[in-house]
């Protein structure tokens, strides 16, 4: 069961004093990195698609290098960039949102923007669809 743990318990554990908006914050990177870990855990990993669409992680599964691909996904598979699912792209959406990536379908360099995103777009931090 996913767990997020409550914010006065992650303000307590990371020494944030602050209380005010206008306040700074300043964390260690592995402070940041921890945090972000901590909220990890609460993503559903599609643990069948993850290791097929991810075959090194499937294989270290396999040979129990790795416990699981959510074990992974937390670890460092979103660090590298790697999906926990698959995302479903609203093409109209997208072609009109991305007029780069409709102008590469029209010159057949991309194939779809499904294609795109889950090849470039999702590193690039392109959004899938505008709900």
């Amino acid at each position: 069961m996913p767990y997020v743990p409550p914010f006065e318990v992650l303000r307590r554990e990371l020494g944030i004093t602050a209380k005010t908006p206008e306040q700074p914050v300043e964390l260690s990177y592995a402070q940041f990195i921890g945090l972000i870990r901590q909220f990890l855990a609460a993503v559903p990993v599609n643990e069948a698609w993850y290791l097929t669409q991810y075959d090194d992680i499937g294989k270290a599964v396999r040979q129990k290098k790795i416990a699981s691909g959510a074990a992974h996904f937390i670890q460092d598979g979103y660090f590298e960039g790697r999906r926990p699912f698959p995302i479903a792209v609203d093409e109209a959406w997208y072609l009109k949102r991305y007029p780069d990536v409709a102008d590469g379908i029209r010159r057949g360099v991309i194939a779809s923007a499904q294609t795109h995103f889950d090849q470039d777009g999702y590193n690039e931090g392109r959004l899938p669809r505008g709900d």
